[in-house]
């Protein structure tokens, strides 16, 4: 303790330039806070919803979050907690700014784990101070871990080595998911665009069901692979144009089938999620899927997720069958079928379907803009 309290305190310290991520859905307040932090020497991330909050706490690793409370979708007290929760997160300061002004709020707010309650409108210099505070805060626990890592010496040298050698692994498995998933590009580019969006909507689902982020980084990995097995379904049934006969339909149905077998028998956590997807990506929650008929949560969680985004990206897409719909039209349908999916799951995509119309516009963007280039 008197060495960090010696090292914060001496002449070789300098506050480092710091990245603040500040969440709020008014746009008045994200360009004040960013104008404060920008005056004290720092770099502000911006988002204007809780659930994007934690997916840039997750990939960027600020140095705080700045969070309103009351925000669409998810409040800051719940995005708080959620970070407080996850180990990769959980020592991330985070200062609440709200409008709520009664004690239990207060309470509250410190209880979902808030290092520091700012009250609306804020007070300039107030914010500067507690900002200030919770950089030496964080200034002073990332010295505590470095100064951790030197004492462990040959023990840690070890455990980086160890570590190396698991990424190693995982991007294998990770390599493995995107040459697998080429092949289903190489036959029909729209299914390439398909793929990738799956990967995206997954992902946001699994992570605003509360699930922990290895569950979620496994989904977001294995889910492209949900319709691997299409790779033995022939060219004459797979493009075709116009419906399917009821023969050839029940051919198109056994690539669930073939994609779990393509995966099965793997010790990878990304594959096995891979196979259960493969499998269960086409079952119900009435129990009238295919390919087991499975029912209510005899359907694994991973293939209840898929089977909703799955739906919702088919109605959008162009197919030689089908035309593109539009978002609402695509929302319309999956409402009129509730029978189909888990209420939790049918729940968390209409509190998230303003973030898949975004994922899917940003993607066909993106897409067409490749498709486009002289390769």
């Amino acid at each position: 303790m008197e060495a960090a309290e010696k090292f914060m305190a001496g002449p070789c310290y300098k506050e480092k330039k710091a990245r603040i991520l500040v969440a709020d859905d008014d746009r008045l307040y994200l360009k004040i806070f960013s104008d404060l932090i920008a005056e004290l020497g720092h770099e502000s991330i911006t988002v204007n919803n809780g659930l994007e909050a934690i997916e840039k706490a997750a990939a960027y690793q600020p140095d705080i979050l700045i969070i309103d409370v009351v925000m669409p979708g998810m409040s800051g007290f719940e995005v708080t907690r959620r970070l407080k929760q996850d180990p990769v997160t959980m020592h991330l300061p985070v200062l609440i700014v709200t409008s709520l002004s009664d004690r239990e709020s207060k309470v509250r707010g410190l209880e979902f784990g808030a290092d520091e309650l700012l009250s609306k409108p804020i007070d300039e210099a107030e914010f500067r101070l507690r900002l200030k505070n919770l950089l030496k805060i964080k200034g002073y626990e990332d010295y505590l871990v470095e100064h951790g890592r030197k004492l462990e010496g040959e023990v840690m040298d070890k455990s980086f080595q160890l570590e190396k050698a698991f990424d190693k692994i995982r991007h294998g498995y990770i390599e493995t998911v995107y040459r697998l998933t080429l092949a289903a590009e190489y036959r029909d580019k729209e299914t390439g665009g398909h793929i990738r969006r799956i990967s995206l909507y997954s992902q946001l689902m699994a992570r605003y069901l509360g699930l922990n982020e290895q569950k979620v980084e496994a989904i977001f990995f294995a889910s492209p692979m949900h319709d691997v097995g299409k790779i033995g379904i022939p060219d004459s049934i797979l493009l075709k144009e116009g419906r399917h006969t009821a023969a050839e339909f029940e051919i198109m149905k056994t690539h669930t089938v073939i994609g779990a077998n393509i995966l099965k028998d793997s010790d990878s956590e990304i594959l096995k999620t891979a196979q259960e997807i493969a499998l269960s990506h086409h079952e119900t929650w009435d129990g009238k899927g295919y390919p087991r008929a499975l029912k209510g949560e005899e359907i694994p969680l991973a293939g209840r997720i898929v089977n909703i985004v799955d739906i919702y990206d088919a109605i959008r897409s162009k197919r030689p069958y089908k035309e593109a719909f539009p978002h609402s039209t695509a929302c319309g349908i999956i409402e009129g079928k509730t029978d189909h999916f888990d209420p939790a799951v049918f729940r968390a995509f209409q509190d998230c379907a303003e973030e898949f119309r975004r994922l899917f516009d940003e993607n066909q963007e993106e897409f067409r803009e490749l498709s486009k280039a002289p390769f």
